[in-house]
Formats: structure tokens, C-alpha cells, sequence
């Protein structure tokens, strides 16, 4: 077997301590960045979830208020209808009173 001196000895021990400590540092520092990721992808999807339900939430009221438009639409177009029948029939009832005052 090889018989090394203490100092020698005390200097690999001290290089080993050295390299260890900086792979324990570097193992911390890797886990933080690594949870800050993680944190950050868990808000990105739960952003991502709210946008959706907003978004979908928003889908249904543009839905409604089209539905609500499309029977205003034709509740007018009825009472149009029926303002030019009323219109003619006037117009009728007009010619008929003009014919008997003649």
C-alpha cells in the first residue's frame, strides 16, 4: 500500500470537501430553478384555465345576445308587415270613402 503524508492526505480530503460542497450548491440552485418552473407552469395553466372558462363564458353571452337580436330582428320585420297591411288597408278604406263622396 501506498503511504501517503497527512498534508497530502489533508489536501485531497480538503479538494474532495470543496468539490462536494460546489455539487451540493449547484444541486440547491438547480432545485430552486426548477421549482420556480414548476411554479410557473402550474399559474401559466391555471391562467390558462381561467381564460378558457372566460372565454367560453363570454361565447354563451355573444350566443344569447345574437339569439336576442335574430327575434328583435324578426318581432320588426312582423311589425312592419303588419304596418303595411295596415298601410294598404287605409289606403283602401281612403279610395273607397273618396268613390262614395263622389
Amino acid at each position: 500500500m501506498n503511504k501517503e503524508r497527512p498534508c497530502e492526505l489533508n489536501l485531497k480530503i480538503k479538494r474532495l470537501k470543496t468539490s462536494r460542497d460546489g455539487l451540493k450548491l449547484n444541486s440547491r440552485e438547480k432545485a430552486k430553478q426548477n421549482k420556480k418552473l414548476r411554479d410557473r407552469n402550474v399559474e401559466i395553466a391555471e391562467n390558462r384555465d381561467q381564460w378558457k372558462a372566460r372565454c367560453k363564458e363570454l361565447d354563451r353571452q355573444k350566443n344569447d345576445l345574437d339569439q336576442q337580436i335574430q327575434a328583435v330582428r324578426e318581432q320588426t320585420e312582423c311589425e312592419r308587415m303588419r304596418a303595411n297591411l295596415e298601410r294598404d288597408r287605409a289606403d283602401k278604406l281612403q279610395t273607397e270613402i273618396e268613390i262614395i263622396r263622389k
